[in-house]
């Protein structure tokens, strides 16, 4: 700057001041010495904002961008020429008025301030400004108690009739960050669940669609024994918490709830919003909210752990129900076997006797063939080959029965599933011999690891109820009924599979859910246990197979299957 123009401008009697946008550097005058003091000239245009800090608007042409600044640094920044009228406060009770006007000229910013202080009525004006500020804060404090307090009934209201209607946390949480957000124009909101000491996680955010910086939070100590007094901690900052690395661009009041569950702080609730400001009405409303949200977390957290001993109970049931089914088919097998066997030793007894007895009646006829007449010589080979062939029939059908209910499977052993579905057949040839029709399907001779006494107790229990679906057909049908039992077997690479099928009454629609639960029967009192299906299920399932089944009415007439499936082991 020339040494002319500095002289002119250092006459004046208005403050001035000067600034070398370019240098960095800036020039004041004397008036401006007088009235600002003198700045140090090494800090640059820094030091300016001794100045800029105790100024404030008092009305401006709105030639500005942005008017967060003071009047002085906006009279910097601007790029027009500009005019505002701002207060500038020398001290505690001392008020100057400037009109601050600006404009560049080539690298140089000149901003003139035009003192009009002795223009006012300054002594006045501060009283009257004074006492109206007064009644404007006591106003201020009614209303805002009243809306307070209105807001205060409305919010607590609405959370706890949110919390009469659920006990999910999730549905709570969620609820209780929407009104919080709506109360405090929060820009976003999080739920985060203490961790450790210091440490926690965030678990909700609203709006959703707002990511947090960091999932993991910490709070220091300080943070913490006030949440442990049960207030609400609020401290304006540009962290999300105390350990962030990526610090906001604006400042933020940021607000954190404390959430009890009993005696351990079960988590927080941060609010972050561009409110200055939290008013004591406020702070109380968020300790009420901090206690009901704590309590609907105790009720949340009973209701779950109900909801988990429930669950463990029905899982002991259900454990228990199938030891139970478990206890009873062994006892039933056990008891089963031994009566087989005491029946077996009794029967072998006197069938030796009556073979022995009818051999020698066979030697005895042939020695006095030529002794008797041939018509009655016939008469007693008949008889004679008659009781043979009884004899085999009761020594075949005890040995199926031992066989059948063999009771030394402790481990898995090979056995032809063919043959063991023929010796069920065997037993259950009394049944079938009249009025039901055998059509056997089997695939070659193959054998699998399995327990053959297991599967004999699921192939007797699925042709037993074959049988008597097929016996209660007969006797609701009074056209001519042949009951059919088909038995198919077959085989891939992994899988055997045997399918029995029969042509008898069906399972009704309805019983279709429950036929495999234990308890469950359509027959009469005393017929059945309920049992038989649900062991069948289990045996299979002890295979790692599986058992299905169906029943339905086509063109052809009803027909129902079962078909089970068991994996050939290597």
């Amino acid at each position: 700057m020339s040494s002319l123009l500095r002289s002119f401008y250092h006459n004046l009697k208005e403050p001035i001041i000067i600034c070398d946008l370019i240098e960095g550097t800036f020039y004041q005058n004397k008036a401006c010495k007088d009235v600002f003091g003198v700045l140090p000239q090494e800090k640059g245009l820094h030091a300016l904002k001794k100045i800029g800090y105790k100024f404030y608007f008092d009305f401006c042409n709105l030639d500005s961008d942005n008017l967060v600044n003071s009047p002085f640094e906006e009279a910097i920044n601007s790029k027009w020429v500009y005019t505002s009228y701002g207060i500038y406060q020398k001290n505690e009770r001392e008020f100057l008025y400037f009109t601050i006007k600006a404009f560049s000229l080539k690298k140089y910013r000149i901003i003139y301030f035009y003192d009009y202080t002795k223009e006012l009525e300054c002594e006045k004006i501060f009283e009257e400004n004074e006492k109206l500020k007064l009644q404007n804060q006591e106003f201020a404090n009614t209303n805002s108690k009243a809306q307070n307090q209105a807001v205060k009934m409305a919010l607590l209201n609405r959370i706890s009739t949110s919390l009469s209607k659920t006990l999910d946390l999730n549905t709570l949480i969620n609820g209780a960050l929407k009104e919080l957000s709506i109360i405090f124009g929060a820009n976003r909101l999080y739920f985060a669940k203490r961790k450790d000491k210091n440490d926690f996680i965030v678990e909700y955010v609203y709006p959703q669609n707002i990511n947090s910086e960091d999932k993991n939070l910490f709070y220091g100590d300080k943070t913490l024994d006030v949440l442990f007094k049960n207030e609400p901690y609020i401290v304006t900052t540009i962290k999300e918490h105390d350990k962030s690395k990526k610090p906001s661009k604006i400042q933020n009041t940021r607000i954190i709830i404390p959430l009890f569950r009993q005696e351990e702080l079960y988590g927080i609730i941060i609010i972050f919003t561009s409110k200055k400001n939290v008013s004591d009405l406020e702070k109380e409303l968020l300790v009420s909210i901090s206690m009901q949200i704590s309590n609907a977390i105790i009720s949340a957290s009973l209701f779950r752990e109900v909801n988990r001993k429930k669950e463990e109970l029905q899982k002991a049931l259900d454990e228990l129900k199938e030891t139970q089914l478990q206890l009873i088919n062994s006892e039933k097998m056990a008891s089963l076997g031994q009566l087989i066997a005491s029946v077996a030793h009794e029967i072998n007894t006197p069938l030796a006797s009556i073979s022995a007895n009818n051999e020698i009646l066979k030697k005895l006829f042939l020695n006095i063939q030529k002794e008797i007449d041939s018509e009655i010589f016939d008469m007693f080979k008949d008889i004679n080959e008659i009781d043979f062939e009884a004899i085999k029939r009761i020594n075949n059908l005890v040995q199926s029965l031992k066989r059948f209910v063999r009771l030394d499977e402790t481990i898995q052993q090979k056995a032809n599933i063919n043959k063991e579905l023929d010796l069920t057949l065997e037993i259950l040839r009394h049944k079938t011999k009249k009025g039901i029709e055998i059509i056997k399907n089997y695939t070659d001779d193959i054998e699998i690891e399995c327990y053959p006494n297991m599967l004999n107790q699921v192939f007797l229990n699925i042709l037993m109820n074959a049988i008597q679906s097929i016996e209660k057909e007969k006797e609701q049908n009074d056209k001519d009924y042949t009951g059919k039992i088909t038995i198919s077997t077959n085989a891939d690479k992994n899988n055997f599979y045997i399918k029995i099928e029969d042509n008898g009454f069906g399972i009704n629609e309805n019983n279709k859910k429950k036929i495999f639960q234990a308890g469950f029967t359509t027959k009469k009192v005393g017929e059945g246990t309920g049992l038989g299906l649900a062991i069948c299920k289990k045996i299979i399932e002890k295979h790692k197979g599986k058992i299905t089944f169906d029943s339905k009415v086509n063109k052809t007439g009803k027909k129902t299957y079962f078909e089970i499936m068991i994996p050939i082991l290597t």
